[in-house]
């Protein structure tokens, strides 16, 4: 039996547990825990930042939940803020607190980013990401590891002033489980789009890669999925199958790249591989080439159907290829080569000031009349037509027939 000096020593001890215990739970909900958090997420990112509420708990081990967590955006970008967190909380085992950091699981729900670029190009979030980059700390990366990590009803809200591109993605949901850098682990994706007229949805089950001490990310996606709507498509919209062999990113040398991508989009079978520094957008190099498929069935899924012609035939088959680069900031595809039907083409195309460059080796233009237009003047004045029709637009275009 124990000993009354040791029983009182061992009852001592449980009440100055049991008092720290306390002391830290109501501590969780002053105002001082608030501001602790706050004053270092300022000080991780280099913007204000503010947060609601703290709660400290320690039932079958330490936990800790916040909310309201807002980080300001960089003077200029408006008043919302850069950064969001409606709910996060981490679950850990006590070991946690003396040893590698390692987490039961960790849930983030109602997040919100703000990516934004101004006119002049400057951009909301490069200076976070360089005074957290600046503010790491040498030593080797810790054995981190996550058992089960979540995100859910989460936002990411794109504004690009300079290139007028604009994108909502919401409802996104993450799912990930047995996180850690030493290996790959399962993860799951949904989330939803709005970008201009149209909206869409997206979906993979796939593979995940964390090496945060070699500043390494990929994720595979063997089974990728989705669905775009809006306008020119019909109400049922279209409908995207596929599979990533691997999307990655390299913080150190701040390149993101797709190694292998097959996707196949309203009955269009293609492929698609891609990089892009960062750091040097001239670097950017894009390459996509379709199979061979049949026109006319896809323009109907994009609610823009091919013309009745002649030949009943024409149209009947189409591949293109597709490589593009970066030249002073603008996007150059160059080359495109491509069949139509006994059709071999090529040239290059400018998007962003709509120039068009095109020769092809023959094309049978009777064909791909109207099955009703026999006489040679009706012909003529169908190709005056379309030329008229084209000038209509502002393009600067080149097609050469060989």
């Amino acid at each position: 039996m124990l000993k009354k000096p040791f029983k009182i020593a061992l009852i001592a001890v449980a009440l100055v547990v049991l008092a720290i215990a306390a002391f830290l739970w109501i501590a969780g909900r002053m105002a001082f825990a608030r501001n602790l958090i706050a004053e270092w997420a300022t000080e991780a990112t280099g913007l204000p930042a503010t947060v609601d509420s703290v709660t400290v708990g320690f039932l079958r081990g330490p936990s800790i939940e916040l909310h309201g967590l807002a980080i300001a955006q960089p003077p200029g970008f408006g008043d919302e803020p850069l950064i969001e967190v409606g709910s996060a909380r981490m679950t850990a085992p006590w070991s946690s607190l003396f040893g590698d950091p390692v987490a039961h699981a960790i849930t983030i729900e109602k997040a919100v980013l703000r990516p934004a670029v101004k006119p002049d190009g400057s951009d909301n979030w490069s200076a976070m990401i360089d005074h957290l980059t600046a503010s790491e700390d040498e030593l080797p990366a810790p054995a981190w590891a996550v058992g089960r990590l979540e995100v859910h009803e989460s936002v990411l809200e794109y504004d690009d002033a300079e290139t007028e591109t604009r994108f909502r993605l919401s409802a996104i949901s993450i799912v990930a489980s047995d996180v850690s850098p030493a290996a790959d682990f399962p993860v799951e994706l949904r989330l939803g789009g709005e970008s201009g007229k149209n909206t869409f949805l997206l979906a993979f089950d796939g593979r995940g890669l964390a090496d945060t001490g070699a500043g390494r990310f990929a994720v595979s996606a063997p089974n990728l999925r989705g669905w775009v709507g809006g306008e020119p498509l019909p109400l049922a919209g279209v409908e995207l199958k596929g599979e990533v062999k691997a999307l990655t990113f390299d913080s150190a040398s701040s390149v993101a790249a797709v190694e292998s991508a097959k996707l196949n989009l309203a009955g269009i079978p293609g492929e698609f591989a891609g990089s892009l520094d960062i750091a040097k957008p001239e670097a950017t190099l894009i390459t996509f080439r379709t199979g061979t498929f049949a026109p006319r069935a896809p323009a109907v899924a994009f609610g823009v159907p091919l013309p009745r012609t002649a030949d009943e035939n024409a149209f009947g088959s189409f591949q293109i290829s597709v490589e593009g680069r970066m030249k002073d900031g603008v996007l150059h595809m160059d080359p495109i080569e491509g069949r139509l039907d006994d059709t071999n083409f090529n040239g290059r195309l400018v998007p962003s000031a709509r120039l068009v460059r095109l020769a092809a080796d023959q094309i049978e233009v009777d064909r791909y009349l109207a099955p009703d237009q026999k006489r040679r003047r009706q012909k003529k004045a169908t190709l005056e037509a379309a030329i008229a029709e084209l000038a209509e637009y502002d393009i600067d275009a080149e097609i050469r027939v060989g």
